[in-house]
């Protein structure tokens, strides 16, 4: 062993972050994960222009050593963690370095669920939005070998609800289109089926859309043949309606986002109890929860819509949504029975203040708009999940007060209601000053878009706090992506992203396995 010419010890660069203050690049792999958890949508630092050029960047950096890895990658973020325009762009992005490759064929193919196998085509609608993408992006180019093998193959393996329920003929770019641009062959049983689709004859069957626009055309019909009137039709329609909804829920041929989607017009027709009984009971299965990918935050949002539209009319629909968004949860009631869990959310400006596409405004009300509103959801979710102490940063920050015999949902907004009372700067020496003053926890989580205007490398609350306490595991929740966190890289950070409820599958896998999360993206089967 050499004495003297010693190895030099890796140091992690310190770099400036969006607020100022001292923080940490992610490595490449890890900063690809951050942004397709959380999107491509406008942030408070960061622009979707801006974040479509980092992410075009990242995957090329990624592919450069490990395409493959890039690849699954993709394929997680759309067919577990839910997302769809993040994974289209940037399918588009990985085509560049996918020519000639094989793996690019596969990687552009349909996935298949009951085998859990495949590529980026999760639907049809996948190939209409990857390939839209790349002609804007590529103007006057065809398409790459590579997508129009992987579409061919996707389009060759399709059934015929789905090639009718994703059709699109009324978009700029059908299914009719990439049918001529990749020339399927498909099998004699599908040869009738395509037939129809390149006539527009091919109609959707079994959809809310599709009977309820029938209904509508035929109650049409009679008014405008006297047979009955204007106010006569309004209630044929409503029944009508009301029927068509019974059909597809007690024959579970509803999808559980087209569900909840559906649950304002349900209302609006005056259901019977008895459908609204069986609407309640189909929200909260918990295997259709699981095969729809729907985001813990879309069911909130579905309740929170329903308390503000329509009060105590919707309690049947409060209480399952309620179940419901539980059930989307993990169990994690006896997760972590030893030592004591904080759990600490962010609530300064940029949390508060920035955009975040998919909420919507019901009466004038911006609802589950903001990433402090994720934040809130996520830190109520885990502080019941595990009987955990709740607080708030900002400037300074404080505890908050709950029962945890309350919903989610009620936790959420008793947190929501004191925005605000901590100031609206981020100061991360803030959460270890106040977390001191209660002694010790064995972890804490962080649920943050990460970015201080302090540092806590050195000369901080931190360091004090690991002196007096010792070192407790940090669970940081990035649920903005912007590429750096204010944690230093060690075997007690378990780094997790996003908003969906895969995060809660790794909360209780990381302190065993904190590269849990990579291993799962590396298991992935192309």
């Amino acid at each position: 062993m050499a004495k003297y010419n010693t190895k030099t010890k890796a140091v992690t660069p310190i770099v400036t972050n969006h607020q100022g203050g001292d923080g940490f690049k992610y490595d490449p792999k890890t900063e690809l994960v951050a942004i397709l958890a959380t999107g491509l949508e406008n942030k408070y630092y960061e622009k979707e222009g801006e974040r479509e050029k980092r992410l075009s960047q990242v995957i090329a950096e990624v592919a450069k050593k490990d395409k493959l890895f890039a690849a699954k990658a993709l394929i997680y973020a759309r067919t577990v963690m839910g997302q769809r325009t993040v994974t289209h762009f940037g399918a588009v992005e990985l085509a560049k370095v996918l020519s000639g490759d094989k793996l690019g064929t596969r990687f552009f193919s349909k996935r298949s669920r009951k085998a859990n196998a495949g590529g980026i085509i999760y639907r049809l609608d996948d190939m209409l939005e990857i390939a839209s993408c790349y002609m804007a992006r590529n103007p006057g180019k065809p398409l790459s070998n590579a997508i129009k093998k992987g579409f061919k193959l996707a389009l060759e393996n399709a059934d015929t609800y789905e090639l009718a329920k994703y059709q699109a003929s009324n978009r700029d770019l059908s299914l009719v289109d990439i049918v001529n641009l990749v020339h399927p062959k498909p099998s004699k049983e599908m040869a009738s089926t395509f037939a129809k689709l390149m006539k527009g004859e091919l109609k959707q069957f079994n959809t809310v859309e599709d009977k309820n626009t029938k209904a509508g055309q035929e109650v049409a019909l009679h008014v405008k043949e006297g047979r009955m009137t204007k106010a006569e039709a309004e209630v044929v329609l409503a029944e009508a309606k009301e029927d068509n909804y019974a059909e597809l829920i007690e024959t579970r041929k509803i999808g559980y986002l087209e569900l909840i989607r559906n649950l304002r017009n349900i209302l609006k027709t005056g259901a019977k109890a008895e459908l609204i009984k069986s609407a309640c009971d189909l929200l909260i299965d918990e295997k259709m929860i699981k095969k729809s990918l729907v985001f813990p935050h879309q069911i909130d949002l579905a309740l929170e819509i329903m308390l503000d539209e329509f009060g105590t009319k919707a309690t049947p629909f409060v209480k399952a949504l309620n179940t419901a968004y539980e059930l989307a949860i993990p169990n994690l009631t006896e997760l972590f029975s030893h030592g004591r869990t904080a759990v600490v959310y962010d609530t300064s400006a940029s949390m508060s203040s920035a955009q975040w596409g998919g909420g919507v405004k019901i009466n004038g009300k911006s609802i589950n708009k903001a990433p402090i509103d994720k934040a809130a959801l996520i830190g109520a979710t885990l502080a019941k999940g595990i009987n955990a102490d709740l607080y708030q940063f900002a400037s300074t920050c404080a505890p908050i007060k709950y029962n945890p015999m309350d919903s989610v949902n009620t936790i959420k907004n008793i947190g929501l209601k004191q925005e605000g009372k901590v100031g609206h700067g981020t100061s991360f020496d803030s959460i270890f000053q106040t977390l001191s003053l209660n002694g010790k926890y064995d972890r804490i989580f962080i649920i943050s878009d990460l970015q201080g205007g302090d540092s806590i490398v050195r000369g901080s609350s931190y360091q004090t706090y690991k002196s007096k306490h010792g070192q407790p595991y940090i669970y940081t929740i990035d649920i903005q992506g912007y590429g750096t966190t204010m944690f230093k890289q060690d075997s007690k950070l378990i780094q997790l992203f996003g908003y969906g409820a895969d995060i809660y599958e790794y909360v209780k896998k990381a302190e065993l396995d904190p590269k849990a999360l990579f291993k799962a993206i590396e298991a992935i089967e192309i």
